[in-house]
């Protein structure tokens, strides 16, 4: 292990890399700052200084397990103390006239890995070295790997790490496994646009009624017309949040049954693998294929209760409540807000994935979370 005394480390800092210390030890984060969880500028602020109270202390925020784990993989040495540790070319270190033997455990961009296996791209073959006995092979694609896991696969699915993930051997197949966040306005828009025109014109030309029973001697029946549409959009639009906050609590955040592998390997392509991974920017929007069914699941349930040219209208609201869903989760994760509703629902989401998994189901909104009892607290 390299040791760096504090000239070494500031001309480090001088080429613009970001270095923390903790615990005597030194970390170069410069890769990991524009996925950190909390903002890039949280870790500009404390560069050169130890973070150890800090990591330790609740504020601004707890920092769980898997904040250390992640940390680790970023150790580039050891601090060399003011009594003077020398360290040499070859890496061996010679302290108070003791001569141990230093292993450079490092790349060339110097970002170093907590199990001491380094690849040239910089990341390690086994992401998770804080889950004992992974049986995954993180060598291999991991989606039809996830059921080997068995009772334990919703505790390790939610034990983070900072990495990307190969679900399958296919290219093709992997290629729809993953979306880049300008992907859904460019597939989305055009659909409500399509479902607003089709509402429109359907309406236009043949009105319906929508019947609301209050008891078996009192029915009310409402004329819809397409002078209507703006108010059905809107409605959809907000029953959108709705929406988001139930598929993300009771389905996304339902435990599946270990027993039923299949079930286990849809969680995990539905959503397992952004808890799994929650900085991997390709891995967090919806990609078209996977949005495309729960789509059409809530497309069939709004029928249940509407004649479908009413339930095109809002469904193409709630469809756009979906993209700006989408764009905020994708906001929260990789962006920095400045104002201060961004910046208080980014730490809103940063604790679902990192402090309480089982509470936050908001993302957008914190809106449902009042009602449901799964606000998470200051």
């Amino acid at each position: 292990m390299i040791y760096y005394t504090e000239k070494e480390i500031k001309e480090e800092i001088d080429k613009g890399k970001i270095i923390i210390l903790s615990e005597g030890k030194v970390y170069d984060v410069t890769d990991f700052a524009d996925r950190h969880p909390g903002g890039r500028e949280h870790l500009v602020k404390q560069v050169g200084n130890d973070v150890t109270q800090q990591m330790e202390s609740e504020t601004p925020h707890h920092h769980s397990l898997a904040a250390y784990t992640i940390l680790k993989k970023y150790c580039i040495g050891n601090l060399m103390q003011k009594n003077g540790d020398l360290r040499h070319r070859n890496g061996t270190v010679k302290s108070n006239g003791t001569t141990t033997n230093g292993t450079v455990n490092g790349t060339a961009n110097g970002v170093a890995h907590s199990n001491g296996t380094v690849h040239s791209n910089g990341h390690s073959r086994h992401h998770d070295s804080s889950f004992p006995d992974d049986p995954i092979n993180w060598d291999e694609p991991i989606l039809f790997q996830v059921p080997k896991l068995g009772d334990r696969y919703f505790e390790w699915v939610h034990r983070p790490i900072d990495g990307h993930l190969r679900l399958m051997k296919s290219e093709i197949c992997e290629s729809f496994s993953q979306c880049p966040w300008y992907m859904v306005p460019m597939v989305w828009i055009p659909v409500v646009m399509l479902l607003l025109y089709t509402s429109y014109t359907s309406l236009r030309d043949e009105p319906c009624s929508f019947a609301v029973t209050f008891s078996e001697d009192y029915n009310l029946s409402i004329p819809i017309t397409s002078y209507h549409l703006p108010l059905l959009y809107i409605v959809g639009f907000l029953l959108w949040t709705l929406d988001e906050y139930v598929i993300h609590r009771w389905l996304f955040h339902l435990c599946p049954p270990s027993k039923y592998p299949v079930i286990v390997i849809l969680h995990f392509l539905f959503h397992g693998q952004h808890h799994k991974a929650p900085m991997d920017k390709m891995r967090l929007v919806f990609p078209p294929l996977p949005a495309a069914s729960l789509a059409l699941l809530l497309y069939s349930v709004y029928c249940l209760f509407m004649p479908y040219t009413m339930a095109l209208a809002v469904f193409a609201g709630s469809i756009s409540g979906y993209i700006v869903y989408d764009m905020i989760h994708y906001y929260l994760h990789h962006g920095t807000p400045y104002g201060s509703y961004f910046r208080a629902l980014k730490r809103y989401h940063v604790k679902h994935h990192y402090l309480d998994q089982q509470k936050g189901f908001g993302i957008s909104s914190k809106m449902w979370d009042y009602p449901f009892g799964t606000l998470i607290k200051e």
